[in-house]
């Protein structure tokens, strides 16, 4: 299993995974050519791409997936109600290369599980996705509130991808109107530091290598508040798992296990 996050914030997500050798994205939020010039700085091919999973249809999260799948012929997974709040946003589209998910289902070998998450878009899903050889990761970039089907599907995993996306303190003081505050620290706006940082430590597993902090805001967050807040709550239970903060303009390196 292989992953990079080539870059997560409101300016757009989206995550190269390879999995038995079969390579996916996980949503295609930056224009077609931005995504391909991406995988490049990873030395990977948009050709080489078999599918493209939509969490949601929000822009920051199709808006490269329409223009990607008519140039390079690419499948594109997403729930009915996204793809219909999204078909504007996503162009037209082969119906062959529109596929619908609501439970498990498998890309060759590759198993994946859709669950869903409290979000203010139409509907919102997180994924987990397992490899034959048993190695999982479970992705959810957009989500209030951890709940236990979150809980759940995070279970065991040894990579989670979890938004970490504002500190309630820098959230208060920011430019943000009232109304936005209000959304973004609602059950279905946002996760806090604080939260992310309890749910990695009830997550922890002695098997787990790798935690990505995703969809971090640049107006109510700092990559520095976040890390203490995570690496604070880990250390008062003595649990050591590498963290590393997914950037909005720069490729994560590729972590392979």
């Amino acid at each position: 299993m292989k992953i990079s996050i080539l870059g997560s914030g409101s300016g757009g997500n989206s995550i190269f995974l390879e999995v038995d050798n079969i390579k996916i994205l996980v949503d295609a939020g930056f224009s077609g050519k931005k995504i391909e010039e991406r995988l490049k700085n990873i030395e990977e091919n948009i050709e080489e791409i078999s599918a493209i999973l939509i969490t949601h249809e929000h822009g920051d999260h199709i808006q490269g997936a329409g223009i990607l799948s008519r140039k390079y012929n690419i499948p594109i997974y997403i729930t009915p109600e996204s793809y219909e709040s999204g078909i504007l946003k996503l162009g037209k589209i082969s119906d062959k290369n529109i596929v619908y998910i609501e439970k498990d289902f498998y890309i060759d070998s590759i198993k994946i599980t859709p669950f869903d998450v409290m979000h203010d878009a139409e509907r919102t899903v997180g994924f987990r996705v397992e490899g034959n050889t048993g190695k999982k990761i479970a992705i959810s970039t957009d989500i209030g509130y951890v709940d236990n089907v979150v809980r759940e599907h995070f279970k065991d995993v040894d990579i989670m991808v979890i938004e970490s996306n504002y500190d309630y303190n820098l959230l208060m003081k920011c430019a943000y109107p009232w109304d936005l505050k209000a959304r973004v620290k609602s059950r279905n706006g946002h996760l806090s530091n604080n939260d992310t940082a309890r749910f990695i430590r009830e997550s922890y597993h002695v098997n787990m290598k790798k935690v990505y902090l995703a969809h971090m805001s640049k107006d109510s967050n700092d990559s520095k508040v976040a890390l203490e807040t995570i690496l604070e709550e880990l250390d008062r239970y003595e649990i050591d798992v590498d963290i590393e903060i997914a950037c909005q303009d720069v490729c994560t390196k590729i972590f392979k296990i």
